[in-house]
């Protein structure tokens, strides 16, 4: 048993809780699933999985996001097992690249995210490989992070640090040593074994078999999301495959137990425990991170790609795990300054406290309170904008008044003044059209709407700015004809 009360009990508590934050947080559909020991406790589909109205199910395939790092994780370790791969040798060893960086940076290092790569620098890869082929995407991707990466010269010690192209070198190598495709490999040895007969590792076959429509949210409502960015190839290994609150439920039970689910074994349970063990306290095991739950210590990872966030948890000592999906997400669904944490790691972590009899603890804000403050900060800006524009228009095209004295005040105030206004489109054209700041568009796909807004107040402030220019060359022309007449 769970707690000292019924089962039944403890998971109507659970029903009525997902209910109540599916509403406060403006969720189109979620599944869960709850497993302790080696038996799924409960499977539940929530709301829709498209607009038509089709339930979701605890069948319904969802984005894994990053919680699929865990899964390539296990992949390598089973190639470990079998002696193909040694964690501790360098990369070079299975990655055909002549970059020195590469005799330095080992397999456990890529593992554990100590080799010393960056998040933000994968994002350039992300847009570009978004419209790769399939079947060879995985390999350009991973020899384009090893051309930008690998190119140190001198052994290093790094710190943890999170990144994407960690995984999707690993996933390469994966491919490499097995002869098989990264995808073939997690089916036959993965996901077969597991019986996880609802997780697919292309978006053709999940959509062919009942995928949840991503949603974004614009401006606080639930659009469907049907662009180039659902699915990147290319980045497949660290977070781009497609699974079911059910199935995830038989990799939770494989996590719990050693490595084993029924009669099959994915992984021995040193293996298993490798997985989950960070080299430093609160850095980065094998595609997992430890945490604490009201005190409670609990192994997790959150998962967000455009349109899907998941959480899961698994608390060790009570062997009991927990899988959450929906099927939106943005930006805004992030903790501020904490992006990892999102909407699905809240209802899980409320899942766990209430399974465990603990208390839920304070609400998050809800998405409504959320883009309430966000659309109201917006509209105090847009209507101090408007504002200022009219005042500007009044001046450009009303009745002549003079409000300089000197030529040398209007080069200080309004010259300055007409710069800032154009500055602002002029930073957003450079960042539309090229790729200097690749996050700009990670934005664009992520909070498209206050990116939009931005748009449109660069372009009213270059209006403003232009009736700016106007009114300076009236002036001149009035403080020239002044002189004149004198």
């Amino acid at each position: 048993m769970l707690v000292e009360r019924s089962e039944d009990s403890v998971l109507s508590e659970v029903d009525a809780y997902i209910a109540r934050e599916m509403k406060r947080q403006h969720l189109p559909g979620l599944a869960l699933g709850i497993v302790q020991g080696d038996r799924i406790l409960y499977l539940k589909g929530y709301g829709q999985a498209d607009s038509s109205g089709r339930p979701v199910t605890p069948d319904t395939p969802f984005g894994l996001g990053s919680i699929g790092k865990s899964i390539t994780a296990m992949a390598v370790l089973q190639l470990a097992e079998k002696g193909k791969i040694d964690l501790d040798a360098p990369i070079q060893r299975y990655i055909p690249t002549k970059h020195k960086g590469a005799e330095f940076i080992t397999v456990r290092q890529l593992l554990n995210q100590t080799s010393g790569f960056t998040q933000i620098s994968t994002f350039s890869n992300t847009l570009t490989s978004a419209n790769e082929q399939a079947q060879d995407a995985l390999e350009k991707n991973a020899l384009s992070y090893a051309e930008k990466f690998l190119k140190d010269t001198k052994q290093t010690e790094h710190p943890y640090r999170y990144s994407n192209a960690n995984y999707v070198l690993l996933g390469y190598i994966v491919q490499q040593v097995s002869g098989q495709s990264y995808g073939d490999y997690v089916k036959e040895h993965i996901f077969s074994p597991l019986s996880m007969h609802s997780s697919y590792v292309t978006l053709d076959e999940a959509a062919g078999h009942g995928l949840a429509t991503p949603y974004r949210r614009i401006f606080g409502y639930n659009v469907a999301y049907d662009g180039p960015y659902i699915f990147i190839p290319g980045d497949a290994p660290a977070g781009y495959l497609y699974t079911s609150a059910e199935d995830m439920s038989h990799y939770l039970i494989a996590q719990i137990n050693g490595g084993r689910f029924e009669n099959d074994s994915v992984l021995s349970s040193e293996g298993i425990r490798l997985m989950q063990t960070e080299p430093v306290p609160g850095t980065y095991a094998m595609g997992w991170m430890t945490d604490r739950i009201n005190g409670l210590p609990v192994i997790g990872q959150p998962g967000g790609s455009i349109g899907f966030q998941a959480q899961t948890y698994i608390v060790p000592e009570k062997q009991l795990g927990v899988i959450v999906f929906a099927n939106v997400l943005d930006a805004i669904d992030s903790t501020l300054f904490k992006s990892h944490i999102i909407t699905t790691t809240h209802i899980a972590s409320g899942v766990v406290n209430i399974l465990n009899e603990r208390p839920i603890g304070g609400s998050s804000l809800s998405i409504s309170q959320k883009y309430m403050l966000v659309n109201i900060l917006m509209f105090i800006l847009t209507a101090w904008l408007l504002y200022a524009l009219a005042r500007t228009a009044k001046r450009c095209f009303g009745p002549w008044s003079p409000d300089y004295s000197g030529h040398s005040k209007i080069s200080v105030k309004v010259i300055s003044r007409i710069v800032v206004d154009f500055a602002g489109l002029i930073v957003v054209l450079i960042l539309s059209m090229t790729q200097v700041v690749p996050v700009w568009h990670i934005a664009e796909i992520y909070q498209p709407d206050v990116i939009l807004w931005l748009k449109m107040m660069t372009v009213l402030l270059a209006l403003k700015g232009s009736m700016g220019m106007i009114r300076l060359v009236r002036t001149i022309w009035h403080e020239t004809t002044s002189t004149l007449k004198y």
